[in-house]
């Protein structure tokens, strides 16, 4: 298996983002990934017709050490068209495909580029409030930010951010470094849609992503699973504990105008449209949220007992003494 110090060329990575805006979003997404990331990597912004000064920014941040390239479109595109845009102006032998609205843990990019080039995995995630490497806690979290994201901290958008993450985890690097210590060895069948790292020679055999699905991420998940099952691909797309990322989910800007999409491909379908209804049932990580299911009753009360009791205690509380 080929390891990073075998890789002469640099960056090792090219990380695509699309983005539309979200200024103070994106100071708060680029700062973390400056700042964590400790492989050599060149940030790919697709820039999808931003109307303030999102694409400036990016561009003001570029260095000798931190490259950045900024691809300005004239329109909105949509997610899998720009990935691909993004990917294609790059060069480097791995592909991240990256959201603006995450932070990224200390050191997030070392056991996703082992898990890619030293253990073979096609595709490659951190674990995230989505996907916990420990249910028990997985629902906990994720409700505790929901709470905590659809309030108002500040009014500086920035500030904003900051403090939801603050109230969150109190110290965001500090947390995500203790889980990813913890679950260091934990990996598990699935894919995070806002960040995943594959190779490039694995993007190429696939032709890219297909334009036509939105839910490109699971489009993908899905593509490799079957060759997995079918054409003796070794392993499946996984999502590794040692490596966290938070995701904002839905942050969205209400002050920001957003553009149409505006897409010169065949029409948009759903992922039910291009893919079998056994086959995803078959091929779907995570068995209780495959799509069209139906939880039970017991998840269900579980759930809303959940959601009840961080809306009146845990949201308050230290993750230190929930975990």
């Amino acid at each position: 298996m080929t390891t990073v110090q075998e890789f002469s060329i640099k960056p090792v990575m090219d990380l695509v983002v699309p983005i539309h805006g979200q200024l103070a979003m994106n100071r708060v997404f680029f700062h973390s990934l400056a700042s964590n990331t400790r492989h050599p990597f060149r940030l790919i912004v697709v820039d999808n017709n931003s109307q303030d000064e999102s694409a400036n920014f990016f561009e003001s941040q570029h260095s000798e050490k931190t490259p950045v390239l900024v691809l300005r479109n004239t329109n909105n595109q949509c997610y899998p068209v720009s990935i691909n845009q993004g990917v294609r102006a790059g060069e480097a032998p791995v592909v991240g495909f990256l959201n603006n609205d995450i932070l990224v843990g200390p050191g997030w990019d070392e056991p996703l580029l082992e898990g890619l080039l030293a253990k073979g995995y096609p595709l490659v995630s951190p674990a995230g409030l989505e996907h916990f490497p420990d249910r028990k806690y997985e629902e906990i979290l994720f409700q505790r930010w929901r709470y905590i994201n659809r309030r108002r901290w500040d009014h500086d958008p920035e500030k904003n951010i900051r403090e939801k993450i603050h109230w969150m985890y109190a110290d965001f690097d500090r947390f995500a470094e203790d889980i990813q210590k913890r679950y260091q060895k934990v990996a598990y069948e699935g894919i995070m849609g806002h960040c995943h790292l594959m190779r490039r020679e694995t993007f190429d055999r696939l032709g890219g992503l297909d334009p036509r699905i939105q839910a490109a991420d699971w489009d993908l998940y899905l593509t490799l699973a079957r060759k997995h099952r079918e054409e003796g691909i070794k392993k499946n797309p996984m999502i590794l504990g040692g490596s966290y990322v938070h995701h904002f989910i839905r942050m969205t800007d209400a002050t920001t105008r957003r553009m149409p999409v505006v897409c010169t491909h065949e029409p948009h379908i759903k992922l039910e449209e291009k893919w079998e209804k056994k086959d995803i049932q078959e091929l779907w990580p995570f068995k209780d949220q495959v799509p069209g299911g139906k939880k039970s009753v017991f998840e269900r009360i579980r759930k809303k007992y959940i959601k009840t009791k961080n809306r009146l205690y845990y949201w308050r509380v230290s993750l230190g003494k929930i975990m």
